[in-house]
């Protein structure tokens, strides 16, 4: 954990006796009064937080230094996933924020198992997949959390706002993904990534309609989630989106 997510951007604030944040500060960090911890709001601006207090309970108060410089955005790049099992999932939602994204767009497909979409991570209400998310910003030491929606076909998927050049992976693809992004840097990216099963020739033809191209990412056959992160990385990398990482301007 290299940044602590916080609810609100108050200055003074407490993290009560047995919360994981305490427990991170007190046996990970060994914080005493006086260190520094790097924090931030959910989706707002970061800071350096001042421990002042240490109760005998373990409570931690705390005061916060809040960066003045602008929220920095998230890559301009939206992924369509084919809905796959849960644990599959909970990797795709681990990687891609991790890597960074503006938005995940989860879809039932033709050849994926409809079961899958029954898993609780799905039922309205379930910390789970907000948990993750916030794991994965807290890894990365970012307070931007990408957007998440779940549509129940391809059309519905598709319903929503695409942005920028759209390009759907498939291992049939004649093209590279490198070699498409190449030939007309974008200024932003959706990216359509099937199931563990691939697309149905339906679906092709339902993403060329839409003005998907098609590209491949090698002659292996990636898991969903590893073929997730390469084509983030390659992505991100040709949209010149790797910037060097900044502490807080304060």
């Amino acid at each position: 954990m290299n940044l602590i997510l916080l609810e609100s951007v108050e200055t003074h604030q407490t993290f009560s006796a047995g919360t994981p944040q305490a427990m991170h500060l007190r046996e990970v960090l060994k914080c005493v009064p006086g260190s520094t911890f790097w924090c931030g709001a959910a989706n707002g601006r970061r800071g350096i937080a001042t421990v002042g207090r240490i109760d005998d309970s373990g409570a931690i108060a705390f005061s916060v230094a809040w960066e003045t410089t602008p929220v920095p955005a998230l890559p301009p790049v939206r992924l369509l996933v084919g809905l796959s099992r849960p644990q599959t999932m909970k990797k795709v939602f681990a990687f891609a924020s991790e890597i960074g994204c503006e938005c995940i767009h989860v879809f039932i497909t033709k050849l994926g198992d409809p079961a899958y979409a029954q898993s609780k991570l799905w039922r309205d209400g379930d910390s789970e997949l907000h948990a993750i998310l916030k794991k994965s910003a807290e890894q990365t030491c970012t307070t931007c959390l990408p957007e998440i929606h779940f549509s129940t076909d391809l059309e519905k998927a598709l319903s929503r706002e695409c942005v920028g050049e759209k390009i759907a992976l498939d291992v049939y693809a004649k093209e590279s993904l490198p070699q498409t992004l190449r030939k007309k840097v974008p200024a932003a990216l959706t990216l359509a990534i099937g199931p563990e099963r691939g697309w149905e020739d339906c679906e092709r033809e339902i993403l060329r309609g839409n003005g998907f191209v098609f590209s491949h990412l090698g002659a292996r056959v990636l898991r969903v989630e590893t073929a997730t992160s390469v084509a983030l990385a390659v992505a991100l990398a040709q949209l010149d989106c790797w910037s060097p990482h900044r502490a807080p301007e304060i």
